[in-house]
């Protein structure tokens, strides 16, 4: 690859784009001098990873900017393995509440907030739901399908069926106060609620009468649309 073609390209789609190199350079996740430094010749043709993130600054296909043999923008069919652009974060708004982190294991449960402690971002594929929350996993019982620290939605709305994983609210009937537990569903039997950990793998059983609401964790695929 031509160092003169590359920079000769990056310029075309600077100038088509109305934007400062600085700029797609950042947008890009690189550092802000990068299409700096390779236009003016102060650092080495980037790397594979570094071109994908420019291709995408610069809204062209990676082989555009090797070779340059055909238009700026793959045809449909073009570049399949790729993964897809993420959407931009304006069009995510931070409008989800987090109402506290759901217990990965029975003696970890915590109580449920009744305000929202955070928000997160509305991912494209809920972004007329309502009824929606997410929780912060606790605990290693549902790993690995579930990992400590990892953010999870909920929908109070969509009804949860038998193998769904679920987020199970329950009432203390000492002292009223709400618990959760992130499990799979198992089955509804007369007077308990039967669910299933991972790890270590187990059949846990609540009473149907503590329960006080069965919400559904939402998928990738829910969540973006696919």
């Amino acid at each position: 690859m031509s160092n003169e073609r590359l920079k000769s390209r990056i310029r075309d789609r600077l100038r088509a784009l109305g934007k400062s190199g600085r700029a797609a350079s950042l947008e890009a996740g690189l550092h802000p001098d990068t299409i700096r430094n390779v236009l003016r010749e102060r650092s080495k043709q980037p790397r594979g990873d570094s071109l994908l993130k420019l291709a995408r600054a610069l809204d062209c296909s990676v082989d555009w900017l090797i070779e340059g043999d055909s238009a700026p923008r793959p045809s449909p069919m073009a570049g399949l393995w790729e993964t897809p652009d993420p959407p931009p974060r304006v069009d995510m708004p931070r409008d989800v509440p987090v109402l506290g982190t759901a217990a990965g294991s029975r003696a970890g449960a915590f109580q449920v907030e009744t305000s929202p402690i955070d928000f997160v971002r509305r991912p494209p594929g809920i972004g007329e739901a309502r009824d929606i929350y997410a929780l912060y996993v606790v605990g290693d019982s549902m790993s690995p399908r579930f990992e400590e620290g990892e953010l999870i939605y909920v929908s109070e709305r969509r009804p949860a069926r038998v193998g769904d994983y679920v987020v199970v609210q329950t009432i203390d009937e000492t002292d009223g106060t709400v618990h959760a537990y992130c499990k799979r569903l198992l089955r509804r039997a007369d007077r308990d609620l039967l669910l299933e950990q991972l790890n270590p793998a187990a059949e846990i059983s609540l009473p149907l009468r503590t329960v006080r609401a069965v919400h559904r964790i939402l998928t990738l695929n829910e969540l973006f649309g696919v």
